[in-house]
């Protein structure tokens, strides 16, 4: 195994490392939680004065002529560029809840006499619940089955062999939000193709950590976040893909933004063209603006070289765990193949909760715990280096060979 040091000396990437901001009163900090919420970019505090102090301070109502009134879809065409997307197909709306959302009922209406929704078990707990959602707003008598994948050797054999002409929509987490397990988007879209359903994906988890191109994988909807990977900050909007194919889609909570002329103040303004049709309400300008400078390094980086770096930290962090941790009751529980996998890496151990509080509070380290016993560590590689993934191994043995884990085995804190 190569030095850390070599790695991040010839790493073409770590100059992109001095462009985020990092902690002033804890140098030694790890932060391996990109996986939930991005480090913040330098560039972002530029750009907050420019549209707060500059164009909402000086030139107040007018920045609406001034590009705010065109930020969801002018943002949401830089994330298409990361997507593959053509020009008009991804626009920036509220969160990814109210996205999936809007996105699955305007796909259930179009197949009304299909009844079922595919989803597997990994799937996020909030997907499920707005799959659930949108299946009664659809009112065509939907249900959304929930295939068992926790314990499947091929999940994706799992899920293929209930999907069938009933099957309305499948809708997944390209990147499984505990193990990391990553599906074969070409594979599962091809498969719902020929028996004629919708597949909905969401990128929360993958956009910005591994390469995606829609086109050539045949993606035609998908929602995802911003404050992951693309480091756009906490409660930053998400973004809607719709292939420009689908313009048989609708918009259920049709809206002032999301209509063909927002400033006639007609009520009986017909939806937007394009995609602006899933827009509904007034856009987040602020929070629009902060995702820009990630996803401008993101693109200037290139996200080949980002997923290359990604393999290459997460592969390190799994082969140090089997050397130094599997004797600690340690255990990788996400994919070993890279192919496989998306940019975080899960690891099990009965006492997980209390580690990851030992390595927060007493060592330096931010990972972060999915109940009831893993341990999600992300690696974003615009600023996380070799360095960072062996000092964190070492810091795990540490936690729990001083004792540590006994001395926060019974705090349980609000966000885990």
């Amino acid at each position: 195994m190569n030095p850390a040091s070599h790695l991040d000396s010839t790493d073409p990437l770590a100059d992109f490392r001095n462009r985020f901001v990092h902690s002033s009163d804890e140098a030694d900090l790890i932060y391996l939680d990109g996986n939930s919420l991005g480090k913040q970019p330098t560039a972002v505090s530029q750009v907050l004065s420019q549209v707060v102090d500059h164009e909402w301070g000086e030139r107040l109502i007018r920045g609406w002529n001034e590009g705010w009134l065109n930020i969801s879809g002018s943002v949401g065409d830089l994330i298409g560029e990361l997507l593959g997307a053509q020009h008009g197909e991804v626009v920036l709306a509220e969160n990814t809840s109210a996205c999936l959302y809007k996105t699955a009922v305007g796909a259930l209406r179009s197949h009304p006499h299909r009844a079922t929704v595919l989803t597997d078990s990994e799937n996020f707990p909030s997907d499920i619940q707005i799959l659930r959602s949108a299946c009664r707003s659809a009112g065509s008598g939907h249900r959304v089955k929930v295939v068992d994948t926790s314990s499947a050797s091929d999940p994706t054999s799992a899920l293929l062999d209930v999907l069938d002409n009933s099957t309305a929509l499948v809708s997944l987490s390209h990147v499984s939000y505990k193990t990391g397990w990553r599906w074969n988007l070409k594979e599962i879209n091809d498969a719902a193709a020929k028996v004629d359903a919708q597949v909905l994906w969401d990128f929360s988890h993958s956009v910005g950590a591994v390469p995606i191109d829609v086109q050539s994988d045949g993606v035609t909807l998908a929602v995802g976040c911003t404050y992951k990977y693309l480091n756009g900050g906490p409660g930053a909007p998400a973004f809607i893909y719709v292939r420009s194919d689908q313009d048989n889609l609708v918009n259920p909570i049709t809206g002032w933004f999301g209509t063909a002329d927002p400033f006639s103040f007609d009520p009986s303004s017909p939806p937007a063209s394009g995609i602006e049709r899933f827009l509904t309400g007034t856009p987040h300008v602020v929070s629009a603006a902060l995702i820009r400078p990630g996803v401008e390094m993101l693109l200037e980086a290139g996200m080949e070289r980002v997923y290359e770096k990604s393999v290459s930290l997460s592969q390190r962090f799994i082969e140090l765990c089997d050397e130094h941790l599997a004797s600690l009751g340690f255990e990788v529980r996400s994919p070993r193949d890279p192919e496989d996998r998306g940019s975080h890496v899960a690891l099990f151990h009965p006492d997980a909760q209390a580690v990851g509080l030992v390595l927060i509070n007493e060592k330096s380290v931010i990972p972060d715990f999915r109940p009831p016993d893993l341990l999600r560590f992300g690696f974003a590689p615009l600023y996380t280096s070799f360095a960072d993934v062996d000092l964190t191994v070492s810091r795990i043995m540490e936690a729990v060979e001083d004792g540590g884990v006994d001395r926060w085995r019974n705090e349980n804190p609000l966000v885990p």
